[in-house]
């Protein structure tokens, strides 16, 4: 059984449940007990007669109905649009979840930021809740997700990986770990540059040149998103420290408020590394650094990051999940 463990995984009957009833969209297979080997049971996107659904249900509460984890990138697109069900899988691997939640959140994220309405906030918040019910059940999980990180830039796969480092690093610095406190910290994290979002693309996407209303918009960024989260009835400090002073530094010289020291949240620390990590490492910057050298450099600045977050910072990009990658 090992070997098939290796390479397929069950299907409870929660999540078979939820995948559309007359057409799945991946294939299928039945252990078969006597012979000790699996068999094609069902071929993606053919019509499940409604006998052959109640057969499939049977045996997948028998628990002889399994999926190839070489389709697990099917799977996961399918379970991020539940992503509470990945709480009742114990069949998926640390990495398997750490896809399902990377694609949900992002996807999340990425809706909130083109349309910052209460219902997309509440997916949003939602989403984040399962991934921190998840994290805090074992913080050491929050490790599976530094290997499956965005590498190409785009303003919802920044916010996605600098939520992930920022999590993880509030984490560490808490003795205690409060899940409504993670929860609203987390929430800041992710979407800590939406204010962004309401910039024009072609203005976000200009390398030189701006004008200085441009350049303006860029500075109040951080305003205008926390103006955004206000009046979507978020007041919390938590989430709000995120997104008003992710560029602030502590030697006053950041924007845009030129807040210095004891005056910079906790969470506004955390997102101004996090954030500056994340525009060094991702593909599309065109001053591209490996992990470990984007740290030393952060690391380095002794006077407008918190040298506390920075030395987290630094030492999870020492994990081999950031190790450089063969060409």
């Amino acid at each position: 059984m090992q070997k098939f463990e290796e390479e397929f995984y069950q299907i409870s009957p929660a999540i078979l449940s939820s995948f559309p009833k007359f057409r799945l969209p991946l294939n299928l297979y039945h252990f078969k007990e006597e012979a000790g080997s699996l068999v094609p049971y069902y071929y993606a996107e053919q019509r499940l007669s409604k006998e052959k659904q109640a057969e499939l249900a049977e045996l997948s509460a028998r628990g002889v109905i399994f999926v190839a984890r070489s389709d697990h990138h099917i799977y996961a697109r399918h379970i991020s649009k539940q992503l509470d069900l990945v709480l009742v899988d114990t069949q998926l691997k640390a990495d398997e979840i750490a896809l399902v939640f990377k694609n949900a959140l992002t996807e999340d994220i990425a809706a909130f930021f083109q349309q910052p309405v209460k219902p997309a906030l509440e997916k949003l918040r939602e989403s984040i809740s399962i991934f921190c019910e998840y994290v805090l059940e074992d913080p050491h999980r929050i490790k599976t997700f530094y290997s499956r990180m965005h590498d190409q830039y785009s303003l919802e796969n920044a916010a996605f990986n600098a939520g992930i480092i920022a999590a993880a690093i509030y984490m560490q610095l808490q003795s205690e770990l409060n899940k409504k406190y993670l929860n609203q910290a987390t929430l800041g994290f992710f979407i800590h540059d939406l204010g962004l979002a309401k910039i024009p693309a072609f203005i976000r996407d200009k390398k030189q040149n701006l004008s200085r209303e441009e350049q303006q918009k860029f500075l109040n960024h951080p305003v205008v998103g926390g103006e955004i989260l206000r009046k979507l009835g978020i007041e919390e400090n938590l989430s709000l420290g995120s997104l008003l002073e992710h560029h602030e530094r502590l030697d006053g010289s950041g924007t845009p408020q030129r807040l210095k020291g004891a005056q910079i949240s906790l969470s506004g620390r955390i997102a101004a590394v996090s954030d500056s990590f994340v525009r060094l490492t991702l593909e599309g910057n065109p001053q591209l650094l490996p992990a470990g050298r984007a740290a030393d450099i952060i690391y380095s600045d002794r006077t407008g990051l918190d040298p506390k977050v920075t030395g987290i910072l630094k030492n999870i990009t020492l994990l081999p999940a950031f190790a450089p990658r063969e060409n």
